[in-house]
């Protein structure tokens, strides 16, 4: 549960990491904030390319929902969370799911498939320095006690998927992961396998939360 005592501590851990690596947080706007990459999930793809700097382009052009790091920013990530969604790059009402609901992704195999990203791993190297080796996906699975398609007592009751976006799905990084807008970062999902069916429009997202300290890396 999330509490000011908690959200204080995050913050002096950031700050001390933030001077402790030689950036000065003196004139830097240090506050609560998040980095939000998707990327298109696809039949063919076992190794995804999760996108982080504003000027990344290895996926093609920014999605309408994601938020990016500036260069001239450095990110202290405190947790993250790994989430599957249906929606197009520029639908700004894409939805969010915590599991693979077969109601939701119903085309045949499609939700079946999505545990391939589940039984993969996260990946982050920054300027060649592997970051971190193997984070796992599967803890952020996360299937709830009310399920939308599931119970339905009436033609009138249509329950969706229960879910506490602030709780349910984010998983604590400890120690901190400093993302410098400045480095080279290349964060990866991989899958063991690429699904063997998708759902149009699905995509994976990773939303990291934690500090951003503005205006703080060498870049003007």
């Amino acid at each position: 549960m999330a509490t000011q005592m908690g959200a204080r501590m995050v913050f002096e851990n950031a700050k001390a990491l933030i001077n402790s690596l030689g950036y000065s947080t003196a004139h830097a706007k240090l506050t609560q904030s998040y980095l939000r990459s998707e990327v298109a999930l696809s039949t063919s793809v076992a190794n995804y390319h999760i996108p982080v700097l504003v000027n990344d382009t290895q996926n093609g052009a920014v999605r309408v929902n994601e938020r990016r790091l500036n260069l001239q920013d450095v990110f202290i990530t405190t947790e993250i969370d790994v989430l599957i969604g249906i929606g197009s790059a520029t639908a700004t009402d894409a939805k969010l799911y915590s599991y693979p609901n077969p109601n939701t992704f119903s085309t045949s195999g499609a939700a079946n498939a999505l545990y391939s990203i589940y039984n993969g791993f996260l990946q982050l190297t920054i300027n060649n320095d592997m970051v971190m080796p193997s984070w796992s996906v599967l803890r952020h699975l996360f299937i709830p006690q009310t399920q939308g398609g599931v119970g339905i007592t009436a033609q009138t009751i249509f329950p969706i998927d229960q879910i506490n976006f602030a709780e349910d799905v984010s998983y604590p990084v400890e120690p901190g992961i400093v993302m410098n807008g400045a480095a080279n970062i290349n964060f990866q999902l991989s899958a063991n396998g690429a699904p063997a069916a998708i759902q149009a429009n699905s995509f994976i997202c990773v939303i990291q939360r934690g500090i951003l300290a503005q205006n703080t890396t060498t870049v003007k």
